[in-house]
């Protein structure tokens, strides 16, 4: 995609300078309301024009997209708000709930135990085994 827009820009620049060395001729510009007038060349006036429609274009989407960065910002906000809500009710559980002792409780342990000599009876024994044995 990289080498597409490269290519693409490489285009319009060469076609922006063969239009500039084709049109050489100059050309008048009469703006209605002030009395100058206005001597270019014409490549210069369509790059002008050229330059105008792309700002007015920019100018246009940008000014279409106000809609979607206010819903952003205020999507954002919210997302800041829960987060910190949901810290503080984190901490608000961490505080509330006592320390646990190291381990398993007793009652889990003796669970955990009858569940690993229903899956492997070996596992149940605690006697001591070597690697390969």
């Amino acid at each position: 995609m990289k080498i597409l827009s490269r290519a693409l820009f490489l285009l319009f620049i060469l076609i922006g300078v063969l239009v500039a060395v084709s049109n050489t001729q100059t050309v008048q510009l009469a703006l209605w309301p002030l009395p100058h007038i206005i001597v270019m060349p014409v490549y210069l006036l369509v790059v002008a024009m050229l330059m105008l429609g792309v700002l007015a274009g920019l100018s246009m989407g940008w000014w279409a997209g106000r809609h979607h960065r206010r819903r952003a910002r205020e999507a954002g906000g919210e997302a800041a708000r829960l987060d910190r809500e949901v810290a503080r009710l984190r901490a608000a559980q961490a505080a509330a709930q006592p320390a646990a002792p190291g381990g398993p409780a007793p009652r889990d342990q003796r669970a955990l135990e009858r569940q690993s000599a229903l899956v492997a009876p070996e596992l149940g024994t605690r006697a001591a085994r070597g690697p390969f044995s």
